[in-house]
């Protein structure tokens, strides 16, 4: 019988529209998301087909929390992620909020057009397929103090009725392109008193 995972507040992160983030509570590198609204179901399985996906066509993941597989939790079924920590064993924190603080983006500037330009190139090399890209579902990870990277922690697959950009790359790269460009758009667009991001996402287009 599958063990029971006893989950408590104290282990509570985050939520997000359809799943709450929990601490795993034997192992501090991983997370568990566990559903909790109507909805929230169809919206997993579909993501999770998508991760097993990609897991069969064994991508690097260098832009992408892992996934480990489902459990059994006293909230209901959770599924284990990765959880991305920064090199100082911190959650690392997501890059909307090094877009929205000036000070931050200045701060981190280069750091943050160099990972942008890797996020793309790594999303097109391994044709990972998103239904949005998000900045607040975005962590901009801390490997060291000069080492950084972007990693993307939900709202990935494909929800088209024949999801033919899943298998031919000319189409992956197609989708990829177009959302990449609407995620763009809209970290101006989120982001207007911060008078850096229009230069900043002029450098990552070029």
């Amino acid at each position: 019988m599958e063990n029971l995972i006893q989950l408590t507040e104290k282990d509570y992160i985050s939520k997000g529209l359809h799943r709450k983030c929990y601490h795993h509570p034997d192992d501090p590198n991983k997370c568990i998301k566990v559903n909790y609204n109507d909805g929230a179901e169809e919206e997993t399985n579909r993501e999770i087909a998508y991760y097993k996906h990609l897991i069969n066509r064994n991508i690097s993941w260098d832009v992408l929390a892992q996934y480990y597989g489902p459990v059994t939790t006293n909230f209901g079924q959770g599924h284990v992620f990765e959880l991305i920590r920064d090199y100082d064993g911190k959650i690392s924190t997501p890059l909307e909020k090094y877009l929205c603080d000036e000070k931050l983006t200045k701060q981190y500037y280069a750091a943050l057009v160099v990972s942008l330009k890797a996020l793309k190139t790594a999303l097109l090399k391994d044709r990972i397929i998103t239904m949005t890209i998000k900045s607040k579902n975005i962590l901009f990870q801390h490997l060291s103090a000069e080492e950084n990277r972007l990693i993307i922690i939900d709202n990935i697959g494909n929800s088209t009725f024949i999801p033919i950009a899943n298998y031919v790359g000319f189409f992956a790269k197609a989708k990829i392109e177009r959302t990449w460009q609407r995620f763009l758009s809209s970290l101006i667009r989120e982001n207007q008193r911060n008078p850096l991001i229009t230069k900043l996402i002029d450098e990552v287009n070029h």
